[in-house]
């Protein structure tokens, strides 16, 4: 008989949810088990009475033997024999809160009173909800007395709404265990260095460890790395895949890899997750009944879509997912986050891994120890992670506070905290950076935040406005990244009273991200510097690392270097030079071009120059949809001759594929150092304070890797030739031509 395992959370949650996504503002967590809060309640436990037990028993039925366990909150001891207590804190105020208000929760409480009763072999027991609201920390409890009998019936119900779902999981892990290890290598054969980083990958992923590496263009790092760690799903130890990345189109690739590998004969279910915001099917994203028929009893409807797609389609892309979600009326957002339980492969962005403010709350402890996670073009991974972990109070964005909000003392708060940001910058200047802040902006701030809480959480959506909530979860941002200051973040001072708390290194947030996981696996065709790269994502001694050399020829590429300055000072003066040399490039290699300028502003400069060629030449455009970007490339097909003007580290500089004639030139003008800031100088001096060159930390290896990476797109397969030039007196020097790979060299 096959065997489910199912924690009473899950089990209760799945059976008894009904209703709509409301996202009417209540709290960040409107309601949720607090750690803080089950402890404080705990510590009023007798000595005699039990905290976090341990629970599990094995319910079996025709179908399946259901292995359900969990973790009750308290065991207690009164004259009338044991009470299960679940603890539960909200932000409801108590009066809100109603006896049978949530039977999820009474769900898992007597899932875990039948735990009980079975373990100690008793005819019945009490079950007691206790909730706490998170701010006045006022209790409401209520209580039960519920034989075994009925508790049996009550976890009946349970399994019986899930058993149908449970049987499609039995069947796809039942399929997915017979087919892979009949699955071979979806291609007649390896191309050189494939196999060993495919070994690499399966030997991580089976001894639970980290790996770093530098997979060059060519190697064909998108299924080197998933067929290696679909080989290695199953057993106890590893049950799902994380694929991370940051564009749609790797993205799209990985669905590709995962399709070749079902043709081949794998049974595998993977999903995609699209931003709510681009998958979302209303005009606006608001996410509640009155507003959205998607969300109105999306509860009531959800399990049956589950099932049905999960019965029909093995690839769950956004456009499979849409369909479905019209089909059963459900939010296709929240559909695809609902899929992430059952898919084999989750292919994603890294905010839904990393960034705090988004993270996957589905990905808990019990199931990241069991999934291996693959982090695509990882390079990209260290400015994105500065990003997520930094956060910044502007004095601005309260004033609307002041005009829009009824409450005086909200009003006193967001004034003083004004005063505050606005006191700092009287003391430091226009500009500066500083270990500590006052104290009385914190306390402001945390009083700031629960006061907008209870404030908000009655408010009709109609008047719940913008610049209200932005105050709010600015401040909010702003008072989680405090939990995680250490030395690695500063306090920085920007113009326009902007007071922002940035992190300089992001590599320990990183480290304990990827410690949750059964393996990780970092891999980019530019991840160089290695010890770089390597440093800044957390990595340590004991993770393996892997460098593999290019499988192209260096007579597939012929670099050319034109020792012109691109430093500002001279952008004016050399824009003409420049513009002749990319025309000699055109002229001497007819076909298509790329060329690649730090900024739009010289990539303007030159394209003045270029619009005298006589050729066609098209631009890459600011903040291009995913259309706009699709209509550029596709004009570059076997038969055109186009240039085309884009800017270093661009949508079009990275996960472009261009094959055979459709590309047969790159240009690099300049050597993409990032432009001066305060952000970059406190950078350099962090890492020269660690015993580093910190101007190579912030300024010369993010800039060289949108080198690496632009000049990445020219050759994608083993019959591509081509020129690449690389525009800038710099790429003479010692130190820029180690940073070059070998086949790019000077010959």
């Amino acid at each position: 008989m096959e065997s489910v395992k199912i924690s009473v959370r899950e089990l209760a949650e799945y059976a008894h949810r009904r209703g709509d996504i409301d996202e009417r503002f209540r709290s960040r967590k409107a309601l949720t088990e607090g750690t803080a809060i089950h402890q404080e309640v705990q510590k009023e436990y007798k000595d005699t009475e039990e905290r976090e037990v341990y629970l599990e028993y094995v319910y079996e039925t025709s179908e399946a033997h259901f292995h359900i366990h969990g973790r009750c909150d308290g065991v207690l001891f009164e004259e009338d024999g044991p009470v299960i207590d679940e603890i539960k804190s909200t932000a409801l105020e108590v009066e809100e809160l109603e006896e049978d208000r949530f039977p999820e929760h009474w769900g898992q409480a007597y899932g875990y009173a039948f735990l009980y009763c079975k373990q100690e072999d008793l005819p019945g027991m009490h079950v007691q909800l206790t909730y706490v609201q998170k701010t006045s920390k006022q209790k409401e409890r209520y209580r039960r007395y519920l034989s075994v009998t009925q508790l049996e019936e009550e976890v009946a119900y349970m399994v019986n709404a899930y058993t149908p779902y449970a049987s499609i999981l039995l069947r796809m892990r039942e399929q997915r265990e017979k087919t892979v290890p009949d699955l071979g290598f979806p291609f007649p054969s390896y191309r050189e260095g494939q196999r060993t980083f495919a070994g690499s990958v399966y030997r991580t992923a089976t001894e639970g460890r980290t790996l770093f590496a530098q997979a060059p263009t060519g190697i064909g790092k998108t299924i080197s790395s998933l067929f290696p760690g679909i080989k290695a799903l199953g057993g106890e130890s590893l049950d799902q895949l994380y694929y991370a990345t940051a564009k749609t189109t790797t993205r799209e690739t990985a669905e590709e890899a995962i399709g070749l590998m079902q043709k081949e004969g794998l049974s595998l279910t993977s999903v995609t997750l699209t931003a709510k915001e681009k998958i979302c099917f209303q005009e606006e994203t608001i996410c509640q009944p009155e507003y959205c028929q998607f969300a109105d009893g999306y509860y009531d409807r959800i399990n049956g879509a589950l099932v049905d797609i999960l019965t029909e389609e093995p690839l769950l892309s956004r456009e499979v997912i849409e369909a479905y979600a019209r089909k059963h009326t459900v939010c296709p957002f929240e559909f695809s986050l609902d899929l992430t339980y059952a898919a084999d492969v989750t292919i994603g962005d890294y905010n839904y891994i990393y960034d705090p403010r988004v993270a996957l709350k589905r990905l808990s402890r019990d199931r990241t120890k069991k999934m291996g996670l693959l982090v695509d073009e990882a390079h990209n991974l260290v400015e994105r992670a500065r990003d997520m972990y930094s956060a910044s109070l502007v004095s601005s964005e309260f004033e609307a506070v002041s005009t829009l909000v009824t409450s005086d003392y909200i009003k006193k708060l967001a004034d003083s905290i004004q005063s505050d940001i606005s006191t700092l910058f009287q003391e430091h200047g226009r500009e500066f950076s500083t270990d500590d802040i006052p104290g009385l902006l914190e306390e402001r701030l945390e009083a700031f935040v629960e006061e907008m809480e209870a404030y908000l959480r009655d408010l009709p959506p109609e008047e719940q406005e913008d610049d209200v909530m932005n105050a709010y979860f600015v401040a909010q941002h702003f008072l989680n990244m405090l939990e995680l200051k250490d030395d690695h973040f500063v306090y920085l001072g920007k113009q326009g009273e902007e007071l922002k708390l940035y992190c300089l290194n992001p590599s320990v947030v990183v480290r304990n991200v990827t410690k949750a996981y059964r393996f990780a696996v970092y891999f980019s065709a530019t991840l160089s510097p290695f010890a770089y790269y390597k440093e800044m994502l957390g990595g340590t001694p004991e993770d393996y690392i892997l460098r593999l050399p290019s499988p192209f020829k260096k007579e597939q590429i012929t670099p050319v270097f034109t020792p012109l300055s691109t430093r500002f000072k001279d952008r004016e003066r050399t824009a003409e030079h420049i513009a002749d040399q990319l025309k000699k490039q055109t002229e001497d290699h007819p076909g298509n071009h790329l060329f690649f300028f730090p900024s739009y502003h010289y990539l303007d400069l030159v394209y003045a120059y270029a619009k005298k060629w006589g050729k066609r030449v098209v631009v890459q455009e600011r903040n291009m949809d995913e259309e706009r970007k699709k209509e550029f490339l596709d004009q570059f097909t076997e038969q055109s001759e186009i240039i085309g003007f884009a800017v270093l580290g661009g949508v079009f500089s990275e996960g472009v594929d261009l094959k055979g004639e459709r590309l047969v030139g790159v240009a690099i003008v300049g050597v993409a150092l990032p432009p001066r800031s305060i952000e970059k100088e406190l950078i350099e001096q962090y890492f020269k304070e660690q015993g580093k060159n910190g101007y190579y930390y912030a300024y010369v290896y993010p800039g060289m890797n949108k080198v690496l990476q632009a000049g990445g797109r020219l050759i994608r397969s083993e019959e591509d030739h081509g020129v690449i030039q690389f525009i800038d007196d710099r790429f003479k020097t010692p130190l820029y031509q180690q940073l070059l790979p070998d086949e790019w060299q000077p010959r």
